[in-house]
Order: C-alpha cells, then sequence, then structure tokens
C-alpha cells in the first residue's frame, strides 16, 4: 500500500469517526511527512507504524482516540459480550412463551359450563347474554386458542432474536 493510499484511508477513517477536519488534516499531513520522510531513508511503513501499518482503520481509529478526539476503540469482542445475554434471555422468554402456548394448545380439560336464565320479563334482548337460553358453552376450546396465539408469539419472538443478533454482528464489524 503506498504512502497516499494509507493516509487516504486514515481519512476516511477519521470522516467516519466525525473527527473535525482541521485535526485530520493536520493528523493526515503529519502521518504523510512521517511516512515520507521514513521511505526517503529506506525504512518501511512497518518500521514507523508496527503492525498497524497493515490496517489503515484501526491505526486512525487508535491515534484518534490518543489524541482525545474521539473515544476509545472498542475492544474487541466486548460488544459480543454485552449482546449476549440479552440475546439468551431473549430467546429464553420466547422459549418459554411457545412452551406454555404447546401446554395450552394440548390441554383439553372438557369443562362444561351449563348456563340456565331466569325467562326475562319482556323479550327485548331475546337473550342478553348472546347465549340461547339452557345452551351448553364449551370452555375448553378457549385455552387451545390463546395457546397457539402464544406459540406463534414465541416462535416470531425467537426469529426476531436471532435476526437481531445477525443485524448487530454486522453493524459492529
Amino acid at each position: 500500500m503506498s504512502v497516499n493510499d494509507f493516509v487516504e484511508e486514515c481519512r476516511r477513517e477519521w470522516l467516519r469517526l466525525r473527527v473535525p477536519d482541521r485535526v485530520a488534516n493536520e493528523m493526515a499531513a503529519d502521518l504523510k511527512a512521517d511516512l515520507e520522510e521514513a521511505e526517503a531513508e529506506g525504512a518501511s511503513a512497518e518500521a514507523v507504524l508496527g503492525s498497524e501499518a497493515f490496517d489503515p482503520r484501526s491505526f486512525a481509529a487508535s491515534w484518534a482516540a490518543e489524541r482525545g478526539v474521539v473515544g476509545p476503540p472498542p475492544l474487541a469482542g466486548v460488544d459480543r459480550l454485552h449482546r449476549r445475554p440479552r440475546l439468551l434471555a431473549g430467546i429464553g422468554v420466547s422459549a418459554l412463551v411457545a412452551l406454555i402456548g404447546v401446554v395450552l394448545v394440548s390441554v383439553h380439560t372438557g369443562v362444561s359450563v351449563a348456563v340456565s336464565q331466569a325467562r326475562p320479563a319482556f323479550r327485548f334482548p331475546p337473550s342478553p347474554l348472546g347465549v340461547p337460553q339452557g345452551s351448553v358453552v364449551h370452555s375448553h376450546a378457549v385455552f387451545p386458542t390463546i395457546g397457539l396465539l402464544l406459540l406463534l408469539l414465541g416462535v416470531a419472538g425467537a426469529i426476531l432474536a436471532f435476526v437481531y443478533s445477525a443485524a448487530a454482528k454486522k453493524t459492529s464489524r
């Protein structure tokens, strides 16, 4: 990589980090002068910059942090460590909701409730609760419906947790 390419890559990183233009220009001029001086003396960029000569973005971020114009660069893997418990908690809660849904779907209690009413003194409305007189209401049909909704909610939550994790990994790179 040439001196100009390295300096331009650093400039792009400083722009991304929102280093003020004045400071970025000063840093670029200093860097270019040091690298050209080393090149004139027959030294390589690696002799001046060490291993960061192969990673201009890392070098630019470190130098900007040392100058105090941006925060320190995040340590590798630290963000991932903070994200992992949230991901596991999200998956755990989603799995629990889905499990409750499965249990409710599989419950067949067979509970029936007989509804009887006294005859109303008048005919309007004919059935105040919408249930004909003497009919039987099957309440066990409610559990599978709620269970199915919880199962779907749990599966959707787990999928969203994985999608969030994948998106966060992409943005942290």
